[in-house]
């Protein structure tokens, strides 16, 4: 049986082991806060101006982030909203970048 003084030992072991993981999470947590996000907008622009990353890394992640952009059923490029022509093909919908686009589509449509 342990005795007292063993007990109140165990007990500040434990109660000194549980501060070292709480401050192991603390400096886990400060440093994550400390590393910039390239995905936030505003982190994304202070990298940019301060050259940590290239205008084409900044690019590429807002390209990304716009859920706006498809592409195009017959060529794969980006549909000009203004300009984009929808189809029903077979039960299913298609987006074309221009009626050229959507005309061709369709022709390879029907010969398959």
């Amino acid at each position: 049986m342990a005795t007292k003084k063993e007990k109140a030992k165990k007990w500040v072991d434990k109660k000194e082991k549980e501060e070292e993981t709480r401050e192991t999470e603390e400096k886990e947590k400060e440093i994550e806060k400390e590393e910039d996000d390239i995905y936030d907008k505003e982190e994304r622009e202070g990298q940019l101006d301060e050259d940590e990353i290239s205008p084409a890394e900044a690019g590429f992640v807002e390209g990304y982030e716009d859920e706006d952009i498809v592409e195009c059923g017959a060529c794969g490029g980006q549909i000009d909203w203004e300009n984009a022509v929808e189809r029903e093909i077979n039960g299913k919908t298609y987006m074309f970048c221009n009626k050229k686009c959507a005309e061709s589509f369709e022709k390879r449509k029907a010969r398959d």
